[in-house]
């Protein structure tokens, strides 16, 4: 038999030891005589410590709470979306800007309308293409990095603009590379915005993002009318650089890289003294990898996937439908103002801060109003986020607003009611794009969240192209069906893409569901 050894005393605390028959019978039956035998005998005089089996209790680690969505306080999450906003806007400014000096420019360059506005349509086709590509480069190898190369070119094409002597060849190219610059930086700023966000507070924070890409074509005119002149003119694009300029600065040093699968949710940053940041073009990854999803690569495949997920097709068409209405409204504004109602370039250039404000205001609220919507859900479903298609119930009322805004505007304009009647509809016009847009970028940055840039880029392709085509169609078009009928028919529409969303209401999870299976670990 082995031999009995003492289990030695530790502490004060002690208890009286048992016998090995009473310890054996508590563990197996006593009618089991092998048992008996395989019992290890306690040596009568053995203690056992209390306050040691305390402190292994206490030693016992708690289980971790779980990790936050971002480390970053409200502040500085206010602060990050708002670089991402003030650098998105010259996006839709660029555009814009350019449109009050389209016949001054005839004469500085020589050449005829035609040719000019061919420099606009290379413009809107660069712009609607390039973020397809930039953006899912934002997705992968980071947002900085992005930022930095694609602003230091669109500072440089307008400094040269502004500078160098005018030719119609130095202006096709480097309205090229303004677009370059300029249409890749909205895409990565909506990944930004949703890289910092909890999903809880997304659509506002999406709300405040979209200031620029809505306030940008109506703040444009009002800026390039100032300096259409033959005096003026380059600073058309020196004002672009200019501003621009503390914005390529607020990336570089207040910045911090944002994408989840290299830095996760910001720890790294956010537990700095400070909210500077080292200059820097590509960052490292900081967090082990497969710690956080990374987006999958770039590659045709991809590309097309993207293009054909259904539920983002039908959102990103809708939204490209509305804003297009609304563009639509913003090209006529000159024709019905002036022609019509006799006002001049700069009563009408204030007439667009009419639906600016409407958008502005309707863009803030009904984030607001949709992330209300998601707590409440959260609340009611035992902390269980809802579904992403429950953003798309408020776009219903966002495509009958716009619808009626833009019949009632065609309408009024038509029958040289009060200007207040016509100024009055395209706010509501604005109102309905202003809830399509925001709830619409919300979904998709839900949808398939690892393709965030992406996405919104492949949105803003469609919108852009929209918006291309009805200014090529929209002179035509109004002269044949009148402009009642033209914007009853742009209003028919939107009515008619709310099957879209019942479609999408009732199977988008399928679809969903369907892109998760299929996805392949990186």
């Amino acid at each position: 038999m082995p031999e009995e050894k003492d289990v030695p005393a530790t502490g004060s605390s002690n208890v009286d030891s048992v016998n090995s028959p009473p310890a054996q019978s508590s563990f197996v039956d006593n009618n089991d005589s092998s048992a008996h035998s395989s019992i290890l005998k306690v040596d009568e005089n053995a203690t056992v410590n209390i306050e040691s089996v305390r402190d292994v209790e206490q030693a016992t680690p708690p289980i971790a709470p779980r990790e936050p969505y971002t480390a970053y306080t409200e502040s500085r999450q206010m602060f990050i979306v708002l670089i991402a906003t003030f650098v998105g806007i010259f996006a839709p400014i660029c555009g814009a800007v350019y449109l009050p000096s389209l016949i001054l420019f005839q004469d500085i360059f020589h050449v005829s309308g035609q040719v000019i506005n061919a420099t606009v349509s290379v413009y809107s086709a660069i712009f609607a293409v390039t973020p397809l590509f930039g953006a899912p480069a934002s997705d992968y190898v980071g947002r900085k990095g992005v930022y930095l190369i694609t602003l230091f070119i669109f500072l440089v094409s307008n400094t040269l603009l502004a500078a160098v002597p005018p030719t119609i060849g130095g202006l096709f190219v480097l309205r090229i590379f303004q677009a370059i610059g300029a249409s890749v930086v909205t895409s990565v700023g909506a990944g930004t915005v949703a890289d910092v966000t909890e999903p809880s507070k997304r659509a506002s924070r999406m709300g405040i993002f979209l200031l620029g890409p809505n306030l940008g074509p109506v703040l444009g005119p009002l800026i390039g009318g100032q300096f259409s002149t033959p005096g003026l003119w380059r600073w058309v694009f020196g004002f672009l650089s200019i501003a621009c300029f503390p914005g390529y600065l607020a990336v570089l040093f207040f910045l911090p890289e944002t994408l989840r699968s290299l830095v996760g949710n910001g720890s790294y940053f956010a537990n700095s003294s400070t909210w500077l940041v080292k200059p820097r073009l590509w960052q490292k990854q900081i967090v082990p990898k497969g710690a956080y999803p990374k987006p999958p690569r770039l590659t045709l495949k991809r590309v097309f996937t993207l293009l054909t997920f259904v539920p983002n097709l039908i959102v990103s068409v809708g939204s490209g439908l509305q804003f297009s209405g609304l563009y639509c409204i913003y090209i006529s504004f000159p024709r019905v103002w002036q022609q019509r109602y006799g006002w001049s370039g700069s009563e009408t250039g204030y007439a667009y801060l009419v639906p600016a404000v409407f958008l502005l205001v309707s863009s803030l609220l009904v984030g607001r109003v949709s992330d209300m919507m998601f707590r409440r859900y959260k609340t009611k479903h035992d902390g269980q986020s809802p579904p992403p298609e429950r953003r798309i119930d408020i776009q219903f009322w966002g495509y009958l607003v716009g619808a009626a805004g833009k019949i009632m505007f065609g309408w009024f304009v038509y029958n040289s009611f009060h200007p207040v009647a016509g100024l009055a509809a395209s706010a509501v016009a604005a109102v309905g794009t202003g809830l399509v847009m925001v709830t619409s970028t919300a979904y998709q940055t839900e949808c398939q969240p690892g393709a965030t840039a992406s996405l919104v880029a492949l949105a803003g392709l469609l919108r852009n192209l929209g918006s291309a085509i009805s200014a090529a169609i929209i002179d035509n078009v109004m002269r044949r069906l009148g402009i009642g009928w033209f914007f009853t028919g742009l209003g028919l529409l939107d009515v008619v893409w709310t099957f879209g969303l019942v479609y999408i209401r009732l199977r988008g999870h399928t679809y969903r569901k369907s892109e998760t299976n299929n996805a392949k670990p990186q």
